[in-house]
């Protein structure tokens, strides 16, 4: 089936906006709704290009896209472990690998961060603050409890983490 301009420029929409969700530092809580959203949109967009039967290779950290497994246990993983970093371009769920993003060129939205050892700082602070802010629910409103001393140092580490320094400043 060939797509038309229109038609490809929207599911290419469709994936971005799911990537940003789920690799934007500043969202990827992996607790909160967005996230959640994120991983069901994913799933969807797998299940639909790239399924054998019922499961699909696991693109979450431990994995590595080396065990196929089902809907549920994908789901589980990309919550409790995270997706595969550097894992942009879903070349093994069905997006083609000329899709949007050339990594040939080292091309990258400058949404999407490149890897470097900071990376498992922030996302440790972030996993933090999300499990003291509601008590390792699901449910995230957005908002925590600023009496809270311990959530609100964790905050505060967390966006300091993820300020962008200049030398212009």
């Amino acid at each position: 089936m060939r797509l038309g301009i229109t038609e490809f420029l929207s599911q290419e929409l469709k994936v971005l906006s799911i990537k940003i969700i789920i690799f934007n530092t500043k969202i990827a809580c992996r607790e909160t709704k967005a996230y959640n959203q994120g991983v069901n949109s994913f799933l969807a967009f797998a299940f639909r290009n790239s399924a054998v039967g019922d499961k699909i290779l696991c693109p979450c950290r431990k994995c590595v896209n080396s065990f196929w497994r089902d809907a549920s246990e994908v789901r589980e993983h990309l919550i409790c472990d995270g997706f595969l970093k550097g894992y942009i371009t879903w070349t093994l769920h069905g997006e083609a690998s000329s899709s949007f993003v050339n990594h040939d060129h080292g091309d990258v939205p400058k949404f999407f961060e490149q890897p470097s050892e900071d990376d498992d700082i922030s996302e440790f602070l972030r996993d933090l603050a999300c499990g003291l802010e509601d008590g390792g629910d699901i449910e995230d409103d957005g908002s925590f409890d600023p009496s809270n001393k311990d959530v609100a140092a964790i905050h505060k580490l967390a966006a300091d983490n993820s300020r962008v320094i200049s030398r212009l400043q």
